[in-house]
């Protein structure tokens, strides 16, 4: 009991959405980069230009705690403000990302990914002062529920957020309907999103565009 215990406790930090959704979109840069027939160098390029925009994603936190007098002092209060902090955080890695792949012409699947996990964000960023929708669960589905679409391999990764669900509740973290809002959320915005861009996803570049 003292394992299961443990685990639970443990599973949000292991499978942190920001991780999650990390791995997710690394995972779809590398199913576009494949689809293409393009040399790895392509597909280091891609990747360094998704890290580098999550690190800039790391600008509106790192503002905010200075301005508020260093970490401590930034995370007294309602937690609300980290969410819009984190929905910030989301905003610009994706802005960047989705800006680069159209700048570029790198493909449609990566950019369709940033616009439906802006889109997903958005309410989780309305409703937080309000209603303490799970980020966790929110953030950790729709990277993953799209990469799934995609290629259908990945379908069992979504047992990941299928399973912070009753975790939430069980640490205590959210009510019941917090967190299945936050999968609800993610899955009727991703799933709309991706069906509605099928046609302009299935207008791949050919192997020599630019990488």
């Amino acid at each position: 009991m003292a394992v299961l215990d443990q685990f639970v406790a443990y599973y949000a930090f292991v499978f942190h959405p920001i991780t999650v959704l990390g791995a997710g979109i690394l995972a779809l840069i590398y199913e576009e980069w494949a689809d293409q027939g393009l040399d790895r160098s392509a597909l280091a390029r891609r990747a360094a230009a998704f890290l580098g925009a999550g690190v800039l994603a790391l600008v509106p936190t790192a503002a905010y705690f200075l301005l508020r007098g260093g970490l401590q002092t930034a995370l007294e209060g309602s937690s609300w403000r980290m969410d819009l902090l984190v929905a910030g955080g989301v905003f610009v890695a994706a802005g960047v990302t989705w800006y680069l792949w159209r700048r570029f012409e790198w493909g449609a699947v990566v950019p369709d990914g940033m616009v439906t996990l802006v889109a997903a964000t958005v309410p989780y960023a309305v409703l937080s002062p309000f209603w303490d929708v799970s980020g966790h669960v929110l953030l950790a589905l729709a990277p993953l529920l799209y990469l799934a679409l995609v290629d259908a391999k990945y379908w069992p990764l979504v047992a990941v957020p299928l399973f912070m669900v009753p975790n939430r509740v069980a640490v205590n973290a959210h009510t019941v309907e917090q967190a299945i809002a936050g999968f609800l959320v993610a899955t009727v915005v991703t799933l709309h999103l991706y069906y509605r861009g099928g046609e302009r996803r299935s207008r791949r570049p050919s192997p020599t565009s630019t990488p």
